[in-house]
């Protein structure tokens, strides 16, 4: 995906990220290891990613994981603070939407709208986070987060660009895993006919797990267990786990292909603060 004025290696460096993280973002396992790895190529410690579900009466963390070895304890807590901060804000002009929001203890984000905390920001002894967020649909939103301390510079117009870009495309590639995960139904026939504990048991059945060891895990008999499977086999209409992950994997790829052949927003100055993407 060249844009215009990018060097060569700029664009090839994006090219790998975008293929590691399709690989990345199948699964939930494979999410946790996204962070360690962008932190890495980026040389940006310490580097946090969530996924926020958003509700009626509150947010709630849906995925999370950082690169850092050992988590602080109000970890969760600390990304519902950002993500309180960084939210899109109504405007008279309609839904301000940015792609990155600076905030820390001075309780002031980015665009000059104030937070609600001093320490909306922090991470451990990490009191200031820059945050390039992207929203999925309505329901899910997700941030992609460098933690920094008081004193480090700040990020170069170009790496904010290519962040920018990094989370706009992670972004359309964890749509899928959230399908898997949570919204099965956009899979569309025969998936639509699984039953909530038949999907549970398809995403367990995506292992290389013997029925007795699923059994165990999802605490049901082995003879409980062996009727849901036959039932997702009838639905689906088919005879065995491999053909029956095999048409599922291929329903998830068709709709990620459907989604990704989107074009991208437009490429925006990194100052620029009213933007296409959330």
């Amino acid at each position: 995906m060249p844009y215009h004025g990018w060097s060569k290696i700029r664009t090839e460096l994006l090219m790998d990220i975008s293929a590691t993280l399709a690989d990345f973002t199948h699964t939930p396992e494979g999410f946790r290891h996204i962070p360690a790895h962008l932190a890495r190529a980026f040389d940006l410690h310490p580097l946090s990613l969530a996924v926020i579900h958003t509700v009626p009466d509150g947010a709630m963390v849906f995925l999370s994981a950082t690169s850092e070895d050992h988590l602080p304890p109000s970890f969760e807590h600390d990304l519902l603070n950002i993500h309180q901060q960084t939210r899109p804000r109504s405007t008279e002009e309609g839904l301000t939407l940015r792609p990155m929001i600076e905030i820390g203890q001075s309780g002031e984000a980015e665009d000059g709208g104030a937070s609600d905390g001093a320490d909306a920001g922090s991470l451990g002894d990490f009191p200031r986070s820059k945050v390039f967020a992207h929203s999925i649909d309505d329901a899910y939103r997700m941030l992609l987060i460098v933690h920094q301390r008081a004193g480090d510079p700040r990020l170069s117009v170009g790496l904010t660009e290519i962040l920018q870009l990094v989370a706009q495309q992670l972004g359309k590639f964890l749509e899928g895993l959230i399908i898997w995960m949570a919204r099965p139904e956009l899979l569309g026939a025969p998936f639509t006919s699984l039953t909530e504990r038949e999907w549970i048991v398809l995403r367990h059945l995506n292992s290389d797990a013997g029925e007795k060891q699923l059994a165990d895990q999802l605490e049901l008999s082995p003879h409980t267990l062996h009727s849901h499977i036959k039932a997702i086999y009838r639905k689906v209409g088919v005879q065995g786990r491999l053909p029956l992950l095999l048409k599922a994997q291929e329903s998830m790829r068709n709709l990620r292909l459907s989604r990704l052949s989107t074009h991208p927003a437009p490429m925006v100055p990194a100052t620029t603060r009213a933007v296409a993407v959330g």
